[in-house]
């Protein structure tokens, strides 16, 4: 399991969302971060799409979280994210060995474990461990 640029982008773009107030201009967002704001509104927009923020026009506009912090987790932004995501391919698109395969069922426990972990960590957790 590989995560891309652009799913560490959008969390490090909505842990800047979590913590502030209100509505943040993208161009504060990108540069906290240090990414290209067209990147990252690239991101936003596919987030927004997908009920994870809000975005308000004008000069007290800019991008908030659709959610309270605690209520997103780091599974559901991945999923949202990325294409696939699994450990292994076999285990998300069930290849025809599955059934003899000797490594299949500690993929699919490994796997599960591991998005089980991932969802305990919210935006609200990130926020507190960095406090």
């Amino acid at each position: 399991m590989k995560i891309s640029k652009k799913s560490q982008y959008g969390l490090r773009g909505l842990f800047r969302l979590a913590e502030a107030e209100g509505f943040l201009p993208m161009k504060k967002v990108a540069k906290a971060e240090g990414i290209s704001s067209d990147y990252l509104e690239k991101i936003f927009t596919e987030l927004e799409k997908k009920g994870f923020v809000r975005s308000k026009r004008g000069p007290s506009g800019g991008y908030a979280l659709a959610e309270n912090p605690e209520e997103i987790n780091l599974k559901m932004v991945l999923e949202a994210l990325e294409n696939k995501f699994s450990l292994v391919e076999c285990v998300e698109d069930e290849c025809k060995r599955m059934s003899r395969c000797p490594v299949a069922p500690t993929w699919k426990k490994l796997d599960k474990e591991v998005k089980e972990k991932l969802e305990l960590i919210t935006l609200k957790t990130l926020i507190e461990k960095n406090e």
